[in-house]
């Protein structure tokens, strides 16, 4: 098969939206399959409180901000003083999935962990496993603004109130 244009190659072109249409369409569709799927429908920032179980019979509680940017976002952990950054890796059904890694503080917080998202009305539903370790927590949006005279912990009584 030629990729030069015949006789017969023409009136099937000139039938069918010309060469420009096609390469248009084409295009159009590498486009679209090289995308990672639905990771650019979450941005925006959600805070709240997680429960970890494990490693063991490890059972802590800590704060948590999620900002997602699209295919890539950041955790913090402001009661841990620790975070890092999430890169998309896919989705399965609803739960879009990070892959985290620890950029600071790494000597309070688990590296390399798997993330999982899910929007919820205006909350998200956060998963995060690895290491032998579980945490869980529903996180809602819009973050309550500290004051300027507290650390940066998100207050469990404003989240509360905010998410009524």
């Amino acid at each position: 098969m030629s990729l030069l244009p015949n006789s017969e190659n023409t009136r099937y072109m000139d039938e069918h939206g010309g060469w420009s249409m096609q390469c248009l369409r084409l295009m159009l569709v590498c486009l679209l399959a090289s995308a990672p799927a639905g990771a650019q429908t979450l941005s925006g920032q959600w805070c709240g409180w997680a429960v970890q179980t494990g490693p063991g019979d490890n059972r802590t509680e800590w704060s948590a901000i999620l900002i997602l940017k699209g295919p890539t976002g950041s955790m913090e952990y402001p009661s841990l003083d620790c975070g890092g950054t999430l890169t998309f890796e896919g989705t399965n059904g609803n739960v879009h999935l990070y892959r985290e890694r620890i950029d600071y503080g790494r000597d309070r917080c688990l590296d390399g962990g798997l993330v999982g998202v899910e929007p919820v009305g205006t909350s998200m539903r956060w998963e995060w496993n690895g290491s032998g370790a579980k945490a869980t927590a529903l996180l809602y949006a819009p973050c309550p603004r500290p004051s300027p005279n507290a650390r940066n912990t998100p207050d469990r009584a404003a989240i509360a109130a905010d998410a009524n």
